[in-house]
């Protein structure tokens, strides 16, 4: 059997295993297969294989999910090896529509299947190879049976051993684990895990594969991002899922109170919003659900800082300029408040910046933009601005999200969200996301909810509908977000 050496490459950036499962989900909604995606995996497996050995006998210990799948695909592409497949379960249990494809391919192939059903002795017999597939970026926690037995069968072999982009047992974005597959060769996927880098001991040598996402596609916001940002706890209390405070109001009445039910409908507990006294009762009018807290004067000032920062003490999120004029000063000392740890500028408070220590979003129309930071709206100016504590989302017939060193593109939406107070809840829906997220994601994904929304509203009524609309379709939006791709 002759072997060969694999060439050295340049390792990548890392990425975690949240952001790659996000970027796989939005390929799929945009049109880019996972099932296309588990082949080019597969494929590249194979690859790195036929590299460096030209025949041989290959055990592949492939798990129920993705993770099995590729090595399916794999196990395909080899076709002048001698393979044997060691399932960990049965055949009936595979989790995803694109594994159980490939595995009814090789099982029609020909290709011997032993299912593990247990934790009895699992017998190598002088294999050349032994590809491990079976968890992948999926471990959390300690190994159950018969993944334990397994993983200890394989380091008990002197058999060159292939990981399939992460060692089972490890996990891959700590790099911690108790026991672990010891593999000689890690092929991972699109980039390099974090955890891989701090864990060369078991990762072996690690060799990235592209398996064909485009950059734009990895810029592209979907359902993936709404992941990444959303929680809903089973034993949740009122507010574990956040409490926003939205301040703004003044000559525009309404925009606070669109804001306020944006977040509701986005997903927080409590919303509390904040406006001069003389338009308290108005603001309140527009809903029972409103909690509504008059602040001292016709109009936001320095005199009321002191009432804000009793408010944010009880909120995780502030929400700041809708409706108001130009509150820059004010909203300046607010977010020196210590109580004040993340924040959305919107409007009459939009700033260029946030202090260091709060997350911010800013979400600028592109007349904003000029006047807020004197340069014209584009891609390249949006991601110069953008910092990753302020992060900008320029709204747009595309969306821009960038926070200074990641790009984010929004494409949902249509021309009827021209209608006023659109951009009011888009800041609410920010908000409420950036309750459990980072200022990045919440405002990707407050983009691509607000945008789903509106197309709802479209399918429905065309291009004539109002903001109040969209807030009625955003928990519909977010359902079918949750709910997009859950059997791939």
């Amino acid at each position: 059997m002759k072997s060969t050496k694999a060439g050295e490459i340049n390792m990548p950036e890392t990425i975690t295993t949240a952001e790659i499962a996000a970027i796989d989900l939005n390929c799929e909604y945009h049109g880019l297969s996972s099932l296309q995606l588990m082949e080019n995996a597969g494929k590249s497996i194979a690859d790195e294989i036929k590299r460096r050995f030209d025949h041989g006998r290959i055990a592949i210990f492939a798990g129920l999910g993705n993770n099995g799948g590729d090595a399916f695909v794999a196990a395909r592409h080899l076709k002048n090896y001698n393979i044997e497949v060691f399932l960990l379960g049965r055949a009936s249990e595979i989790r995803t529509e694109i594994a159980k494809r490939n595995f009814e391919v090789i099982r029609k192939a020909g290709i011997p299947v032993r299912e593990i059903r247990d934790s009895t002795y699992i017998e190598l017999d002088s294999q050349d190879i032994i590809i491990d597939a079976m968890l992948g970026t999926g471990v959390k926690g300690k190994l159950r049976q018969p993944y334990a037995c397994a993983v200890e069968a394989i380091n008990s072999c002197k058999t060159y051993v292939v990981a399939v982009d992460v060692p089972t047992g490890l996990n891959p974005d700590t790099g911690e684990y108790e026991i672990a597959v010891k593999a000689d060769l890690t092929i991972t996927f699109h980039r390099a895990k974090p955890g891989l880098l701090k864990a060369k001991d078991v990762a072996g040598e690690i060799v990235v594969k592209d398996i064909g996402i485009p950059p734009a596609f990895e810029e592209l916001a979907g359902p993936g991002d709404v992941r990444m940002v959303y929680r809903r706890q089973r034993g949740g209390h009122k507010g574990t899922h956040g409490r926003v405070l939205v301040v703004g109001g003044g000559p525009y009445t309404g925009a606070p109170a669109l804001a306020a039910l944006a977040s509701y409908s986005a997903g927080a507990d409590l919303v509390t919003v904040a406006v001069p006294e003389k338009v308290c009762r108005v603001v309140a009018s527009f809903s029972p659900d409103l909690i509504v807290r008059g602040l001292e004067g016709d109009e936001l000032s320095m005199k009321n800082i002191g009432e804000i920062r009793k408010l944010a003490a009880k909120h995780h999120v502030v929400v700041m300029g809708m409706g108001a004029d130009d509150i820059r000063e004010f909203a300046e000392e607010v977010l020196k408040l210590d109580e004040v740890k993340k924040a959305v500028l919107d409007a009459g408070a939009l700033l260029s910046g946030a202090p260091e220590d709060v997350k911010c979003i800013l979400t600028p129309h592109q007349g904003e933009f000029r006047r807020v930071f004197g340069l014209e709206p584009s891609k390249q100016n949006v991601k110069k601005v953008a910092k990753p504590n302020a992060v900008v989302l320029l709204k747009g017939p595309e969306d821009l999200i960038s926070d200074g060193e990641e790009v984010r593109v929004n494409t949902s939406g249509n021309a009827g969200m021209t209608v006023g107070g659109t951009g009011d809840v888009l800041a609410g829906v920010a908000g409420a996301f950036l309750v459990h997220g980072n200022p990045l994601w919440a405002a990707s994904a407050a983009a691509f909810i607000n945008g789903r929304a509106g197309d709802i509203c479209f399918e429905k009524y065309g291009y004539n509908y109002r903001a109040t609309d969209i807030i009625e379709e955003i928990p519909v939006a977010i359902k079918s977000a949750l709910e997009f791709g859950k059997n791939l």
